[in-house]
């Protein structure tokens, strides 16, 4: 954690994976231009839902680089998914702070976060969950992410008898993540109609969580050929699961969201059972997150839903937008800039 940033104390969460910055970070971040501001904010508040994760501890750490570069400093509060503490979360920063940067803690219930900002006269960027009456939104359209994975499941993913069978391991307390399951099924059965979702489970996020729900849900339904999950850790906890309930680690398919991590990238590199994951840049989404926050207290127009790319990422083009630099894998921040992005999202 920067010198510069001040948090909250966190609950510990050993089994997730510490992120290492790499060393040629910086590097990457000054290859991108600085918004041309004629003020910055001094402070800018981050209300976070779970920063134990490892997206959260990757965007913590770009909002904390990129605001280096702009001399601002990053105050950051962690709601650990509680949206009445997320809420008093905002009450107390928000006169301590220029500008705010929301990831909601929950689907609904956070337009008091946006009802207190306004108050004060204090802009807001939101990350990754919609909320009512927002100027602006910083993340993927995750439907789309969602189906465009389910396609590529559909055409490269055969069953050798039967029809597919898929695990949904999601997280239905959050929006995105109900969209991310939803345009992946329809992508698959675009593909292969008959495809089948045999159990939606509930991952919470948490690897250890997502390997007993994954083995008790594939004790009961069977094998599958495919383990969809909502985010690569959940992935590696339902693919422990799978293997739990006694399954052959050769004939199953994963498909995750984000390839945040370093295991993760290893993992896919390997080309064994992670074979496909939807790219969402946490790097990119913290630099946008900070650069969207110096134009709105610029007063600058915003859009209100700034696109993050991503793009379904095999072992063959990984390195295309990450490369390992001292044994560390370095994001290529112009590289994922130029992914083309819709400028309108199927669904919301």
């Amino acid at each position: 954690m920067s010198e510069h940033t001040s948090t909250e104390q966190k609950r510990e969460h050993p089994e997730i994976t510490q992120y290492v910055p790499p060393p040629r970070l910086d590097a990457a971040l000054e290859a991108v231009p600085l918004v041309q501001a004629t003020k910055v904010p001094r402070r800018i508040g981050y209300l976070t839902n779970y920063s134990f994760h490892i997206w959260y501890q990757i965007v913590i750490e770009l909002l904390n680089r990129r605001g280096r570069q702009y001399g601002a400093e990053i105050v950051v509060k962690d709601a650990e998914l509680s949206v009445e503490r997320q809420i008093e979360q905002a009450r107390q920063l928000v006169n301590e702070v220029d500008v705010l940067i929301l990831t909601p803690a929950a689907t609904e219930g956070l337009e008091k976060v946006l009802e207190i900002a306004r108050a004060a006269g204090k802009p807001v960027v939101v990350e990754a969950n919609p909320v009512a009456g927002m100027e602006t939104l910083v993340a993927i359209c995750d439907y789309d992410a969602g189906y465009d994975m389910g396609v590529w499941i559909g055409k490269n993913i055969k069953p050798e008898a039967g029809h597919l069978r898929i695990l949904d391991v999601g997280l239905p307390t959050l929006r995105p993540c109900l969209l991310r399951s939803e345009g992946f099924a329809d992508g698959v059965r675009s593909i292969q109609p008959n495809a089948e979702v045999v159990a939606s489970i509930n991952g919470e996020a948490t690897p250890s969580i997502a390997r007993k729900v994954a083995s008790d849900a594939l004790k009961e339904t069977g094998d599958v050929d495919v383990i969809f999950a909502m985010d690569d850790e959940t992935g590696q906890g339902a693919y422990q699961g799978y293997l739990d309930a006694g399954f052959d680690p050769e004939t199953v398919t994963i498909a995750g969201f984000g390839l945040a991590g370093s295991h993760e990238k290893d993992w896919l590199l390997e080309r064994k059972a992670l074979r496909v994951s939807a790219a969402m840049f946490p790097e990119y989404v913290g630099l946008r997150c900070v650069d969207g926050a110096v134009r709105m207290f610029n007063g600058e127009a915003v859009p209100l839903r700034d696109v993050i790319p991503t793009v379904s990422t095999t072992a063959d083009i990984l390195e295309k937008f990450y490369s390992k630099q001292d044994g560390i894998w370095t994001p290529d921040l112009n590289a994922i800039a130029a992914i083309p992005t819709k400028n309108e999202c199927t669904k919301i």
